[in-house]
């Protein structure tokens, strides 16, 4: 199963319990009206953005164009896809998970060309979601309270997710040991203190404050925005486990968390998790203990223990995705087909799950449930990762965003600001511009967001100057040709040129330059078999 498809579920669990909240309290009972009550809502709406309009891009500029779905190569939906770097045609896949319309207005479709293309309303809004790690609520002497104070609310699972308004989803978990300027934070020098994107969870004392501090951290960070703020305790899961009688694992060797510093009993784990090899039944707390285990160690068989895999965050990430992957197929059907057990879900949420007051929990509750009531797993849902790596600079011991996976990233980023993974913006799109006045053009429509750059006097590849303003363009460049074109007034003549790629065009200007319109308008691209070249 891949790391989708247990995300995928436990969204599917989170609206069937939605979708149960919404029915019943229809009914209005006076016991639901109690337990919804005591789910806890933060003064949050001011600190959180309001989603921005849907940007517009390509395929709502360009006449004759319709927009398939495609998929990112993260492998979250099924289907062929064009990859970054690759040569297939951007008119074929063209994401359009954002909107059915060719344009943000839902009458664009019908635009002439020369008529104005205006931004859409939002099309989505993102959950900032916070898997906590609190010991309130456990023993003095529990193993689980090792390393942990009640003060302490460690944010261990970090995770935007994007809800469509059209019934579709993605989701981007946060490294943990991301790092980041820390909003609200000044150092010696007077710039924000660099630190694990998570210690921003760490720095205040109410949750409402935690909240804020880290919503203006990712948000200032990632160049995203958030509308909307839900904490899960990791106690919920706890009890959530035992509210559908365990979760089976099966282990090839016994296995148990590092023993305390001198104990006598090798079985007096730091977090209390020993098992050994089969398979086993866990319960609430063994589950919460093998997730949380930081040191974990494998019995050879000749007795002697030693260390099992890698002793870091990520490594213990896998593991918590490891069992919740296990537990995800078996905790939604036992879910589903036990209504009693919907209802103990109803009690752990009023117990551990906290709201940004953004959110209505019963007419929210019953808006998301119906909207994706029909939600496919495998079609509908994109996991995407940021790509990182190890760093030691400025904090020891954290990760960064990959510089090699840049172009990447980006595009996981663009996708929560309501930008599809192969839609075609200007930011993608490569303008060679050459003819008269090429730097004063290649630096307004840089301003515009065009990666343009001023070439030579004619067209490479042309052994003439054609003398008026044409957009040399790709057989599959369509899209990219469209998007250049929409800016341009007058519309520029067009022609074929075989060694461009996708989102490569050569912009030719002639003797009179054409006037740049930071707006849009439709255009008609002529197709590739009716380019002259």
């Amino acid at each position: 199963m891949s790391q989708r498809s247990w995300r995928a579920r436990l969204i599917l669990v989170s609206l069937a319990v939605l979708t149960l909240v919404g029915a019943i309290a229809t009914g209005a009972s006076a016991f639901v009206l109690l337990q919804l009550g005591r789910i806890e809502r933060h003064e949050l709406a001011d600190v959180l953005t309001s989603a921005p309009q849907r940007p517009v891009t390509a395929a709502d500029v360009l006449i004759g164009h319709s927009r398939t779905v495609a998929a990112n190569p993260d492998g979250v939906t099924g289907g062929g896809v064009a990859g970054l770097g690759d040569d297939s045609s951007a008119d074929d896949v063209v994401s359009g998970g954002e909107q059915d319309e060719l344009s943000g207005s839902s009458s664009a479709g019908s635009l002439a060309a020369g008529e104005p293309v205006l931004p859409g309303g939002p099309a989505g809004e993102n959950y900032l979601l916070v898997g906590t790690d609190s010991p309130l609520g456990l023993a003095a002497d529990d193993p689980l309270r090792a390393g942990h104070s009640d003060h302490n609310r460690l944010a261990d699972v970090i995770m935007v997710i994007r809800l469509r308004d059209d019934g579709t989803a993605a989701m981007m978990s946060i490294p943990r040991d991301l790092a980041a300027e820390i909003a609200g934070t000044s150092d010696i020098a007077g710039t924000g203190v660099i630190a694990k994107i998570n210690s921003a969870y760490n720095r205040d004392r109410t949750t409402a404050g935690r909240a804020a501090r880290l919503i203006d951290t990712v948000e200032e960070n990632l160049g995203i925005t958030l509308q909307h703020f839900i904490e899960v305790d990791f106690q919920a899961f706890l009890r959530l486990v035992d509210a559908v009688g365990g979760v089976e694992m099966t282990y090839d060797r016994p296995l148990r968390d590092q023993p305390q510093d001198n104990a006598t009993d090798q079985t007096q784990s730091r977090s209390g998790f020993v098992t050994g090899a089969g398979t086993h039944l866990l319960d609430g707390r063994q589950a919460l203990a093998y997730v949380r285990s930081r040191h974990l160690e494998e019995q050879l068989p000749d007795g002697t223990w030693q260390q099992h895999g890698a002793w870091n965050d990520l490594a213990r990430t896998n593991r918590q995705r490891e069992f919740m992957r296990t537990a995800a197929a078996h905790v939604a059907p036992a879910l589903l087909a036990n209504p009693i057990n919907l209802l103990a879900v109803l009690d752990i949420a009023a117990d551990h799950l906290s709201t940004s007051d953004t959110l209505g929990i019963v007419s929210d509750g019953r808006r998301l449930a119906n909207k994706f009531a029909g939600i496919d797993v495998d079609a509908d849902i994109e996991d995407y990762q940021l790509r990182v790596v190890d760093v030691h600079e400025p904090v020891r011991w954290s990760l960064g965003l990959d510089p090699q996976r840049a172009e990447h990233n980006q595009r996981v980023l663009e996708v929560f600001r309501g930008i599809g993974w192969d839609d075609i913006v200007e930011s993608r799109v490569r303008v060679q511009v050459t003819g008269t006045a090429r730097h004063q053009v290649a630096a307004r429509l840089s301003e515009l967001g065009f990666n343009a750059e001023a070439a030579g006097p004619v067209p490479e590849g042309t052994s003439h100057d054609p003398g008026a303003t044409v957009v040399y363009l790709a057989p599959q460049g369509r899209l990219a040709a469209g998007l250049l074109a929409s800016h341009l007034l007058p519309v520029p003549e067009f022609a074929g040129h075989a060694e461009l790629d996708a989102t490569t065009v050569i912009l030719h200007v002639g003797d009179e330059p054409p006037r740049i319109d930071p707006g849009y308008r439709r255009v008609d691209v002529p197709s590739a078999d009716e380019l002259t070249s």
